[in-house]
């Protein structure tokens, strides 16, 4: 299959509330929100999930399913700081920019993720094919930044309903009555921590001596739209981005404070062949933690998954074959 380009829309089920925070004022923190026209010209503060966190999240999922596969029995191929810089933050420039076009060719056709997304390369800096969008939710104010197909769900709901506020506690355990019998005696009667150091906030439960935080949340339920463009894609580029959707589904939570359960999601993207005009529905499903691949979206990773055979056959050779490659040129 040649090059082709592609869109892929798809939407977030929310399935707890999420955490996106743009500023904490004092014990309470704030979603980000970005301003919306409307269509009769006044204005609404919408909340937006940045494309530039799913693009992160992607770039590490990629990077870790990569040296996953060039790993072994006794684990995942390690790399220098360089190359780890590269593949999981998207690397760093220093120095006078320079272009190497031939190592630029190497990396990109040796690493789908590098292609992708691209990076900060020795000297260079590589762009990537695609291009991820913010997240809008499904509501009423962003009805006329959303595709036209999904206005009509849009207008349903009021942004209004989409949001909540929790509270939490962050409490001194060492207090407790109950379990500080399990320090040390000196330890025992040590002072609070001092200021500039955080009490434990992993536990709502009442206790003596708590601090309550205050979070914004969008609500379970709300769905956001997702899209992600890339531009004369090879097959194992596009399944280089199914493996790390596939690894997605281990854990398939958005935004932060994952550890409390929230952003958890479904996923459901569709694929637009841009070269062909083809709409390929259910393209990759995940739902419930599963994940489920259209029968082009397995064809694709299978593509994947033979390209980074063949690199890891040339990766134990004695050059170190494409590690060798990206720490040098890292």
């Amino acid at each position: 299959m040649g090059n082709k380009s592609y869109r892929l829309d798809g939407l977030f089920s929310l399935k707890s509330p999420l955490s996106h925070i743009s500023e904490t004022v004092s014990n309470s923190s704030y979603l980000v929100q970005e301003r919306v026209i409307q269509n009769d010209g006044s204005v609404a503060d919408v909340f937006v999930y940045s494309g530039n966190a799913w693009r992160g999240q992607l770039r590490d999922l990629m990077a870790r399913d990569l040296l996953d596969r060039l790993g072994d029995d006794n684990g995942p191929a390690r790399v220098g700081l360089d190359t780890f810089s590269l593949l999981f933050s998207g690397g760093r420039i220093g120095g006078t920019q320079t272009t190497d076009i031939g190592q630029a060719r190497r990396l990109r056709s040796a690493l789908p993720s590098i292609a992708l997304l691209g990076g900060g390369v020795g000297n260079q800096l590589l762009a990537g094919k695609a291009r991820i969008g913010n997240c809008y939710p499904l509501c009423r104010e962003a009805s006329g930044i959303l595709p036209a197909s999904l206005r009509a769900d849009a207008a349903l709901v009021e942004y209004a309903d989409c949001t909540q506020s929790k509270e939490h506690s962050r409490r001194d355990d060492k207090k407790i009555e109950t379990i500080n019998g399990y320090l040390l005696p000196a330890a025992a009667i040590e002072e609070t921590p001092k200021k500039g150091k955080k009490a434990k906030a992993d536990d709502d439960a009442p206790a003596t001596d708590q601090m309550r935080i205050r979070m914004e949340l969008l609500s379970p339920g709300v769905r956001l739209h997702t899209w992600i463009s890339i531009e004369t894609a090879t097959e194992e580029e596009l399944g280089c981005l199914v493996a790390a959707l596939k690894l997605f589904s281990d854990a398939p939570h958005i935004g932060g404070q994952s550890a409390r359960g929230y952003g958890l999601v479904d996923l459901d993207y569709a694929l637009t062949d841009r070269t062909t005009g083809a709409v390929v529905e259910h393209f990759v499903t995940v739902a419930d933690g599963a994940c489920m691949l259209s029968p082009e979206a397995s064809e694709a990773l299978a593509a994947y998954g033979s390209h980074v055979g063949a690199l890891k056959e040339t990766a134990i050779a004695p050059n170190g074959g494409v590690l060798a490659l990206l720490e040098g040129a890292a």
